[in-house]
């Protein structure tokens, strides 16, 4: 068989505006409500905006697993009111991501129909409460939404309540549904302990934030009583009076100290909780939300939602008696997991309802978006996709409501550091599995920079980026239609079928609900991979057990299922294929790997240069491939002799310890073997470099370069010493840094440092690499600067606390980056002796040697949207000093050289 490419319910509320039939229907309204306890949803419900129109602001809840969101920054979405951006206090500035674009509720509405055909079915908005506008004490602008000073009223910046009212009906009227984002751990910052802090008396220290604009304090009671030196304030007990966090593994710190200096509520007192239960039940009365987003949900005690989701006068009760019987709430519990491990699932389940407690309904699926990111942009072995999509079905009571992402305003951008292929193939994958998935605005238009703006004149962006041609956002399209015509991709349950342990590769999954089933298959190496035996339920030509191929990438010819409802093929570097059909029993072969003996395999090869296996193949005097990990790409052709015996040598020298697969495969007969595995352990060192550098030397290449002024900057971007050693295809470089910090929980284990390394590669290299022996370059893009000693660059390997990838020097200038290859060197941290090591696997690049390689190591810091800090004459809070702006972004750098071991 060749598989080729081929309502909900709304309320029908309507208002008379004028004269007696308007109250009479008003009072009606209230009785019935009254005696159903929905006497304040029948009034929001009975609102009239400016031009009398009839409102549609309360419906049924959804099937959340159905729903897919489309998650917006409002500043930087839509203007579709100009007259609201500059609100005179300076801080409207559209070239600055520091500051206001403009974007506001007028333009989101104005935007829906672009939204909607994409395939969202909700949107989620930053918050559009009334929030500081401006804190001298980081030169930042509250433009993101999440300062509030005001939870019940609307930003000026954004408009009105009536705007918002509108935003929401008019989402009601195409059946989708509203999430709003609230904040219940802080406030703006308006109060601070910069200095010393006496946690037994909070009034002494406390330094109030005077120039903060534009109000020195929340204008909302209670929420306004955050003066400790006020005794009425201080008895209130509004806030935790307490500093910055400086230990986020203590559960006291985590949960009652302030984050990035924001004033820290006091969520355990119950005036607080009601006065937080009654500000967002407004939202939902007064504006028919549908779902809250809640934000740094981890830094408030689990309990709080217990009371504010579930208790008396809680959310959920008060959208019941709007007539919402299913209210969603998710949480943003910022913690990944390392791979094949479940310690981010084990954090995020603590927050989340089950049969013992009653909590979030969700939470925001941050473990499945780093090893996505590992996976599709860094080339990181796909059963660390398996363990982590089996970890989230494992450890919460309802994984299809895990909210699923890629991007977000708070991260690094995918197309930062992975490419287009592997992109498609994180969508395609986020579109199949359990979860709700998540759009971030500019996703759709190939957006590489966290927080650009939609819209012509707004941050970063010249023209209008609403193209509903573009690439992304028809291929997007293809996968929400997909998703939302299939329910067992967003109801059916999940079965890993076969991944790759070694490396990237082939990673299968299948789906089945109510007599529907469906295969998704990816290759997320940058090369071809064998496909071997996937065994289908798929097997007559009749149309009983037949398939349809629904959406294909890099697959020009389609699947071939055999007799056997068997699938074996070479897949083209990052393909994906989905298809499915009326669900059965899969059928096994009995032929499976009877075309291939092997003799000879060990199953571990310890400091061995060479090693050989043997065996025979019923093909007799044919030509055969031997693949390890899967790689066609790099397969090595051998033959058999006039009685189908053979030999062939298989890698067993690359510096370190490497689980390997070996298949043998005939691509005339498209007949493969088994996949046998064995262990390669070689510690005998081909090349080496090492390099001292003085400690305290971090001011830049000029000297006088000074750290940003924020009290957890230290000496983390200072290098100690550099040591580079390879055997083989590995390369492994070891910095011992001044200090290791993990301050603000990076997931790559080390923060408020970034590492740009640069390698200037030999001929021989420079061929694998690019395919041709030229290309390199010696200006450094965007930190500015050259590679010293006159020498140019191949290849660039960038790493921080939240990222870590490659590039090359192939279309790199002074202001971009080069291509991307899709691969990230694997990161491991010494914390305890402040060392971090990077292994790179050359054989991804086409590098089979690092002999004579010359390496040029710089540090710098990026923010945690992967954003390089900015570099001023006067340093800052957040900005380093002592240069312009357009000087070298370097604070230390060193170079090695990898010279040949001596025997």
């Amino acid at each position: 068989m060749n598989l080729s490419s081929t309502g909900s319910l709304s309320g029908q509320d309507r208002l008379f505006s004028e004269g007696l039939m308007m109250r009479f229907l008003t009072v009606l309204a209230c009785l019935v409500f009254w005696c159903a306890g929905s006497l304040f949803g029948a009034i929001a419900n009975a609102g009239v905006n400016k031009n009398k129109e009839a409102l549609l602001l309360h419906v049924p809840s959804p099937d959340w697993r159905d729903q897919i969101v489309y998650f917006l920054m409002i500043d930087r979405f839509a203007d579709g009111d100009p007259t609201n951006n500059d609100q005179g206090a300076n801080v409207y500035d559209p070239a600055k991501e520091s500051h206001y674009s403009g974007g506001d509720l007028k333009g989101v509405v104005q935007q829906l129909d672009y939204i909607q055909n994409l395939g969202a079915t909700a949107v989620w908005t930053t918050p559009h409460v009334a929030h500081q506008w401006w804190d001298p004490l980081v030169n930042y602008t509250g433009y993101h939404g999440y300062w509030a000073r005001n939870f019940k009223q609307v930003d000026e910046h954004y408009g009105e309540l009536n705007d918002y009212q509108t935003l929401s009906s008019e989402l009601h009227k195409r059946d989708m549904y509203l999430i709003q984002d609230v904040v219940v751990n802080h406030t703006g910052n308006y109060f601070s302990y910069p200095d010393d802090y006496d946690a037994s008396n909070v009034q002494r220290h406390v330094q109030r934030n005077k120039n903060s604009l534009p109000t020195t304090a929340p204008t909302q009671f209670p929420f306004s009583q955050n003066d400790p030196t006020n005794p009425a304030h201080l008895s209130a007990n509004i806030f935790n009076w307490t500093p910055d966090i400086a230990d986020f593994s203590d559960p006291r710190q985590e949960t009652t100290f302030q984050t990035a200096g924001l004033d820290d509520l006091n969520t355990q007192n119950p005036v607080v909780r009601d006065a937080l239960k009654e500000s967002f039940g407004f939202w939902i009365k007064q504006a028919g939300v549908d779902a809250v987003r809640i934000d740094t949900a981890k830094y408030v005690e689990k309990k709080f939602y217990e009371d504010f989701l579930h208790g008396p006068n809680g959310l959920n009760q008060i959208a019941k008696s709007t007539g919402r019987k299913d209210f969603l709430s998710f949480g943003e519990i910022f913690n990944t997991s390392n791979p094949l491990k479940d310690n981010g699932e084990m954090k995020l389940k603590e927050y989340v309802s089950n049969a013992h407690q009653k909590r979030l309904s969700s939470a925001i699926g941050f473990p499945l978006y780093k090893e996505i990111s590992r996976v599709f942009a860094g080339g990181a072995p796909t059963a660390y996709l398996s363990y982590r999509l089996n970890a989230q079905m494992q450890h919460f009571s309802n994984p299809y409501l895990v909210s699923n992402f890629i991007d977000n305003h708070d991260v690094e951008r995918f197309l930062a550091s992975g490419n287009i292929d592997g992109f498609k193939q994180a969508y395609a994958l986020m579109m199949t599995v359990p979860g709700i998935p998540t759009i971030y605005q500019g996703d759709e238009q190939s957006f590489r920079h966290s927080r650009q703006a939609m819209f012509a004149g707004g941050y970063l962006t010249d023209v209008d980026q609403f193209n509903q041609q573009s690439e992304m956002y028809k291929f997007i399209q293809k996968m929400a239609n997909i998703r939302k015509a299939h329910k067992v991709f967003s109801r059916g349950s999940l079965q890993i079928i076969q991944d790759n342990s070694a490396g990237a590769g082939v990673l299968v999954y299948r789906r089945e609900y109510q007599g529907k089933s469906a295969y998704v298959l990816f290759n997320t190496a940058k090369q071809p991979v064998l496909l071997n035996g996937l065994t289908t339920e798929y097997v007559n030509y009749d149309g009983s057990h037949s398939a349809q191929l629904l959406l294909s990438h890099n697959l020009p010819n389609g699947l071939n299922v055999d007799e056997n409802g068997q699938v074996t093929t070479v897949l083209p570097a990052q393909s994906f294929a989905i298809f499915g059909g009326d669900s059965g029993k899969p059928i096994k072969s009995n032929q499976e790997g009877s075309d291939f003996s092997v003799n000879d395999l060990q199953p571990e090869y310890l400091d061995q240069s060479e090693a050989f296996i043997t065996g025979t193949s019923r093909f007799k005097s044919a030509q055969l491939l031997r693949v390890i990990d899967g790689k066609v790409g790099q397969a090595k052709t051998f033959n058999t002799d006039s009685n189908g015996g053979w030999k062939v040598e298989i890698p067993v020298s690359d510096l370190g310890k490497h689980k390997r697969t070996i298949e043998l495969y005939s691509e005339k007969h498209n007949k493969a073997s088994t996949l046998l595995s064995y262990i390669s352990q070689f510690s005998n060192i081909q090349d080496s470099g090492e390099r001292l550098d003085p400690k305290g030397d971090d001011h830049g290449l000029s000297g006088r370069y000074t750290r940003p002024l924020e009290q957890s900057f230290g000496c983390q971007m200072d290098m100690l010493k550099a040591e580079a050693k390879a055997a083989g295809s590995v390369l492994e470089i070891a910095l011992d840094m001044c200090d290791v910090s993990t301050l603000w929980s990076p997931a790559n284990g080390f923060d408020h440092v970034s590492f740009n390394i640069f390698f200037s590669l030999n001929a021989k290299q420079k061929l694998g690499l690019h395919g041709k022996a030229n290309g390199a370059k010696q200006a450094l893009p965007i930190i500015g600067g050259v590679f010293p000693d006159n020498k140019k660059w191949d290849l660039a390997h960038v790493a921080f606390g939240w990222g870590n990838y490659l590039y090359l020097s192939t279309n790199a200038d002074v202001n971009q980056e080069g291509d991307k290859p899709g691969l990230a060197p694997d990161i491991r941290v010494d914390k305890k002796n402040n060392r971090i090591h990077f292994t790179y696997l050359g054989n991804n690049l086409g590098i089979n040697d690092w002999s004579k390689v010359s390496i040029y190591i710089t540090t710098w810091d990026k923010s945690g949207e992967g954003n390089y800090r900015d570099l001023s004459p006067s340093n800052d809070i957040w900005s380093f000093g002592g240069a312009t702006s357009t000087a070298p972004k370097i604070l230390d750098d060193l170079m090695i050289q990898l010279q040949p071991v001596k025997e």
